[in-house]
Parts: structure tokens; sequence; C-alpha cells
């Protein structure tokens, strides 16, 4: 019970955060990361990091593939694998506010699947996007699971992908 309770407030954090940020920009009128034009809509990328978890670290990949909505928020989602004893695989559908420049911050939801059963997943993120010039990027992020019924676990890593 107490899970469900701190996952709830999680996510409605998560949720009203970004709404504010919206908002304020909305209210602003001013941009926070450049113009739409200077920024292509899609971005497909590969990722490589580490999923600690009970004191162990496992090499975890995956692909990203991201919609820059306007300026401010993107949309998209991430399915990884991390190598375990039992490999489990996390699929999340996230959002990125990107409050300056090159910077993200992220919230997002899915599920896990550790071997033979599934449990929900909550994602925060933070990274940086740096532009390599051609229309590839590289970012690296730092992100935190929050996975029912077990530890939370930290996955920093580096995604490298195509603008287009």
């Amino acid at each position: 019970m107490k899970n469900h309770v701190i996952k709830h407030w999680l996510i409605a954090l998560a949720l009203s955060t970004c709404t504010a940020g919206a908002l304020a920009t909305e209210l602003s009128g001013e941009e926070t990361h450049g113009t739409e034009e200077e920024h292509s809509k899609h971005i497909l990328g590969i990722f490589a990091g580490t999923t600690y978890e009970d004191h162990e670290n496992h090499p975890t990949f995956g692909f990203e593939y991201s919609y820059r909505v306007n300026s401010a928020w993107s949309v998209g989602g991430v399915i990884e694998r991390a190598d375990r004893e039992k490999s489990s695989t996390l699929a999340i559908a996230f959002v990125h506010w990107w409050p300056y420049k090159g910077l993200f911050l992220g919230a997002g939801i899915g599920r896990k699947d550790p071997g033979d059963k599934r449990e929900n997943a909550f994602r925060t993120s933070i990274g940086y996007e740096f532009e390599l010039g051609g229309g590839w990027v590289i970012e690296p992020q730092f992100n935190l699971d929050i996975i029912e019924n077990h530890e939370n676990e930290k996955v920093p890593g580096i995604a490298f992908g195509r603008q287009f």
C-alpha cells in the first residue's frame, strides 16, 4: 500500500512540474530552447549504459525515439534491455521538458519485464543534448527507475542519435 501511494505522489509531482513549466513558457511568450526551425522534429537513437540494482552493475542497451512537439517539449519512448541473470526489458513512454538550451528533464511510465513477470515502472531523467553537426546528437543522461515491488534502479548512460 505504501509503495502505491508513493508512486501516485511521484507521478502527480512530475506532471504538475511539467505543466507549470509549460504554462510559464506560454505566459511569458519566451522560447526556452531556440526556435522550432532550429531543430528537427524526430530523433532516433541508441542507448548504452549501466543499470545499478541491488549493489550490482548490469550492462544496458536500448533504442530511443523522440518527437519534438515544440522548442520546450518532446515526447517519445525507449526500450532497454539489461543483461543480468534473468535479462529484463524496460519499455517507457516519456515526456521531456527543455528549460535551457540542451538541458532536458523527463518523466515517463511503462512496464518492466524481468524474466517471467511484468511490473509497473516510473522513470525520471536528466540529461543534456549536444549537437555534433550533420543531424547527429549525443546525450549523456541519468535515469532513475522506480520499479513496482523492487528497489529503485539507477541507469546512467549515453544516447547517440540522428535527427530527421
